[in-house]
């Protein structure tokens, strides 16, 4: 019976390595580039939600204002949502990101006022 139990605890332990690491996507968006991106998209969506209060009313107006900034940024939603998805693997990452685009919002702000 012991060694029964012993199984599930060595199979668990083996299979608990550190995770690897995702491929890096062939159109990574620096993070430099990315932040910026991020605080117009926050704004973006800001407006939206002030405005229209329910996502299901305002999506499809989000979307293709989002893409003018794509195109202003210089990027493709796929490129976004790709880049997106590999910086959300680690988080240290995009909390850094996050931070950066909060502090930048705060700036902006406070110059505005």
């Amino acid at each position: 019976m012991k060694k029964l139990l012993f199984v599930p605890i060595i199979l668990t332990f083996s299979c608990s390595g550190e995770p690897e690491k995702s491929a890096v996507p062939a159109n990574l968006i620096a993070t430099e580039k990315m932040i910026p991106l991020i605080v117009d998209l926050q704004i973006l969506e800001s407006h939206f939600q002030r405005t229209y209060n329910r996502p299901d009313l305002y999506k499809a107006s989000l979307d293709s204002s989002s893409q003018l900034i794509f195109d202003k940024h210089q990027v493709s939603k796929s490129q976004y949502d790709s880049s997106y998805m590999y910086y959300a693997k680690d988080l240290d990452a995009i909390y850094k990101m996050y931070e950066a685009a909060l502090d930048s919002l705060n700036f902006a702000v406070i110059e505005n006022q």
